[in-house]
């Protein structure tokens, strides 16, 4: 096999693992906390993908001056538990040795902090595969994911013309484009086809199994 680009960037949620639950459970868990009713599963779906601050305000509507305390509680549980709560989607790890053996450089490049995501991967023992992790510190109100994709790179010393990024949600594609990078969107996390379709993304895929042959050539 060769590879078509010499790096690749992954999103994380919704890309690399299903989260869900861990992240569903420690918003309930803050909702609580704060003595309200959670929302229903489509308007928490939509929590993941944007920086954490953004979701609170944008999504759930929290006032500055309570933000805080939410993702305080959000993360006092997810610290705890919820972060073993991720399962590592079906294909994953065979793409990511797959690549791996044919020397792309891989990286994250998600909005997620950095602790959280390395964690996951130790734990299902991908991390080694990754030449960078590329996300947000605890402190980063609004992470700009195109920076990160940014970051990524130069951290990797490849250029746009030879990188790829592969996400599932709008967020994904708009900072790609912005970087520069073409983007493969994965219609197995949180995303639609119809929001791709919308944002542009170059190509559109159904499981992980269908990234690889975009990402490589016999």
């Amino acid at each position: 096999m060769q590879a078509r680009f010499s790096a690749v960037l992954f999103d994380f949620d919704g890309t690399l693992v299903d989260s869900s639950e861990g992240i569903f459970k420690s918003l309930i868990y803050a909702f609580e906390a704060d003595g309200k009713p959670a929302p229903e599963e489509k308007t928490l779906r939509k929590f993941i993908g944007p920086p954490i601050y953004d979701s609170f305000k944008n999504l759930f509507g929290y006032p500055d001056d309570k933000i805080d305390f939410m993702i305080a509680k959000y993360r006092e549980r997810y610290r705890e538990k919820g972060w073993r709560e991720a399962a590592v989607y079906p294909g994953i790890p065979k793409l990511l040795h797959t690549l791996h053996d044919c020397g792309v450089k891989l990286a994250t490049a998600s909005s997620k902090p950095v602790d959280f995501i390395r964690q996951i991967l130790d734990e299902d023992g991908l991390l080694p595969l990754f030449h960078y992790i590329g996300g947000t510190d605890f402190d980063n109100k609004s992470a700009d994911k195109a920076e990160i994709m940014r970051g990524a790179m130069r951290a990797l010393g490849v250029s746009e013309n030879e990188t790829m990024m592969v996400g599932d949600r709008l967020y994904d594609i708009d900072g790609a484009h912005r970087a520069g990078l073409p983007c493969i969107a994965v219609l197995y996390g949180f995303g639609s086809r119809e929001e791709f379709e919308k944002y542009g993304a170059e190509y559109i895929v159904n499981t992980a199994e269908d990234i690889l042959p975009i990402l490589v050539k016999e």
